[in-house]
């Protein structure tokens, strides 16, 4: 096969339908031949049963569903876990990756003979301010901490399937996969997009779904926050110097005051310092934990295949 495209879906029970049938008629007038492949992570309300009416609908789709919600990026990895063909493409179900675009992706990996091809948001579409400036911010410290430059990435991406081999060994709990797709290397090229608004339903990715992923996304990729506790207790030593010999010169003076602030502030600075420390190494053992465990990555409760590979139940 060709191409696979990977169809992540959480709560989209309202727009699932519609929105497939705009995707494969686009392929369709595109003539572009594929294989689709929709993973159902966990949703709650009934996307399953409408996934399922287009598994019968349409010969060239497969579905799985997760025993419960394991997150995007777990969706992602399934979906190229449970597939082969020499071309992947990951995108959204809710239309603001354009199916429009695709055979354009598609030509440019054939013309520039690249490994991946990374849709870059050209516009972000309609988003509110204090979304927008936390997705800003969390790019930048992103590409600080991590040397990840992710500025108005995406997950619509076109990926081959050396990459995707490559993806395939990595068995972390806890993974990015943006930020997977540039740390593995290969000869990439950017294809800029216009985002889409939504036809149907609300997007559930929210402020607070954005700072989880922040979050992730930096722990998974590494370890500098770490570092924060040698600073902190560098800086907290110059301030205690300072303040001894601000003590000292007092006392030999005859100049000391009565009273416990510089205590009292000593106290509070020390304990913060302490206990942020303690929470950034707590983070990253809790992490090792998991790791450790061994536990799958995600779990396949039911399975509506065509060509997929039916003995990757629990991975």
């Amino acid at each position: 096969m060709e191409l696979a495209v990977v169809i992540p879906v959480y709560n989209e029970a309202q727009a699932i339908c519609k929105n497939f049938a705009v995707i494969y008629d686009t392929f369709l007038q595109d003539d572009i031949s594929c294989q689709y492949i929709i993973v159902d992570d966990g949703s709650s309300d009934t996307s399953w049963l409408e996934i399922s009416k287009l598994q019968k609908e349409y010969s060239n789709v497969s579905a799985i569903r997760f025993a419960r919600n394991f997150g995007k990026e777990m969706a992602i990895c399934a979906g190229l876990d449970n597939i082969d063909a020499e071309r992947y493409l990951i995108m959204d179900s809710d239309l603001q990756h354009p199916p429009k675009c695709v055979k354009d992706m598609l030509l440019l990996m054939d013309r520039s003979q690249v490994n991946i091809v990374d849709g870059v948001k050209q516009q972000r579409g309609k988003e509110n301010f204090l979304y927008r400036f936390f997705a800003k911010g969390f790019y930048k410290i992103l590409k600080k901490t991590t040397g990840l430059d992710l500025n108005d990435s995406s997950d619509f991406k076109l990926i081959d399937r050396s990459v995707v081999d490559t993806i395939r060994q990595f068995r972390e709990s806890n993974l990015f996969f943006r930020g997977l797709i540039d740390w593995v290397g290969f000869e990439r090229t950017n294809y800029f997009f216009t985002v889409e608004e939504r036809v149907e339903g609300e997007s559930s990715f929210s402020l607070f779904r954005l700072m989880k992923l922040a979050f992730n996304a930096i722990l998974s990729h590494t370890s500098k926050p770490l570092y924060l506790t040698f600073f902190g207790g560098a800086i907290f030593l110059l301030f205690a110097v300072i303040l001894g010999i601000q003590t000292l010169v007092n006392y030999f003076s005859g100049n000391a005051v009565s009273g416990f602030s510089t205590v009292i502030l000593l106290i509070l600075f020390t304990g913060s310092v302490i206990m942020l420390s303690l929470g950034m190494i707590g983070v990253y053992i809790s992490r090792i934990y998991d790791e450790v465990k061994g536990r799958p990555r995600y779990i396949v409760s039911q399975n509506l295949s065509r060509g997929i590979k039916k003995d990757r139940k629990i991975i």
